[in-house]
């Protein structure tokens, strides 16, 4: 396949390969995006004062006082992100390029997201999934409070969905909007014995198996204006919903949407945007039990 415009590299394995996963998540790429892709045999020191802000093993340098973006994968890959422009230069070693699952979802997206904030989509942790009334869902909650699973059970019970877990806030007007990234939905093995579907696409490197949403028998949903938010959590026997405060609700979206701390570039406009989403939804804290999945219920059940 051809390349995608803005995407540049010498190494034409490695430029299909990136087009193909951004093809594949269906997000609308940055207008302007310039994506320079080098293979090097080793990755060079470079002098950056800043505070280091990690990300797992990403090491991320921003704002004052140079501007641009340093994101760097040590002795695997960096990148330099220009401080306005979709625009980034990024130095990938040869083995990381032969690894190529966590060059692409790891390092790759974090550069990604900061592209995409600089054209007004700023990420934050979450599912998102569309009821048979047509209201809007948003599910927030750590790596594992539930969300994958849930989203996985909505899609299994005709719900429409979008992401189970990358999300881009997006203004939509007079409404936010949430585009998600389109992505298999990855369960844990306890996830995967909860919803009792065999099957799906072993993602060993996650421990988890993958699931389309269309092999669950749902339809995919591109962006979700969300009627409700659900901060999610696991325990006891029963589900329960317990509306959110105000307080709540900033601090939880705030939480879930870290990389407005990273930079002062677009920050007010990501802020609003959490804020809106807190007034336009109805805001709950959701504790999951196994009862959502033996019993013929969906999350709105359960609403006070």
């Amino acid at each position: 396949m051809a390349a995608l415009p803005g995407i540049e590299s010498k190494d034409p394995a490695l430029e299909e390969a990136v087009s193909a996963w951004l093809l594949e998540s269906r997000m609308p790429l940055p207008p302007g995006l310039r994506l320079s892709l080098e293979v090097v045999e080793a990755i060079p020191e470079i002098e950056d004062p800043r505070t280091s802000y990690p990300q797992g093993s990403i090491e991320i340098r921003a704002g004052d006082p140079l501007g641009w973006v340093h994101v760097r994968w040590p002795n695997r890959a960096m990148a330099r992100i220009e401080e306005r422009r979709p625009e980034a230069r990024i130095l990938v070693t040869r083995e990381a390029v032969r690894d190529l699952d966590p060059f692409l979802r790891g390092f790759l997206l974090i550069v990604l997201i900061f592209l995409w904030k600089r054209t007004g989509r700023f990420h934050i942790h979450a599912g998102t999934a569309i009821d048979p009334h047509g209201r809007g869902w948003m599910l927030i909650g750590h790596s594992q409070s539930g969300k994958s699973t849930t989203t996985a059970l909505l899609a299994a019970r005709g719900w429409r969905v979008g992401t189970d877990d990358i999300a881009f806030l997006t203004d939509c007007g007079e409404r936010v909007g949430v585009l998600g990234f389109r992505d298999r939905i990855a369960l844990r093995s306890g996830g995967h014995a909860l919803l009792g579907k065999s099957g799906g696409t072993l993602l060993p490197r996650r421990e988890k198996a993958g699931f389309w949403p269309e092999e669950l028998g749902a339809r995919w949903v591109q962006t979700v204006e969300p009627d409700f938010v659900v901060f999610t959590s696991l325990g006891g026997e029963r589900t329960s919903f317990a509306p959110a405060s105000s307080r709540e609700i900033l601090s939880g979206l705030i939480h879930r949407s870290v990389w407005v701390m990273f930079e002062p570039m677009g920050a007010q406009e990501h802020l609003d945007l959490l804020a809106r989403l807190g007034r336009q939804a109805r805001c709950f804290h959701a504790t999951l039990a196994p009862d959502l999945f033996t019993e013929s219920r969906t999350l709105e059940d359960f609403l006070p």
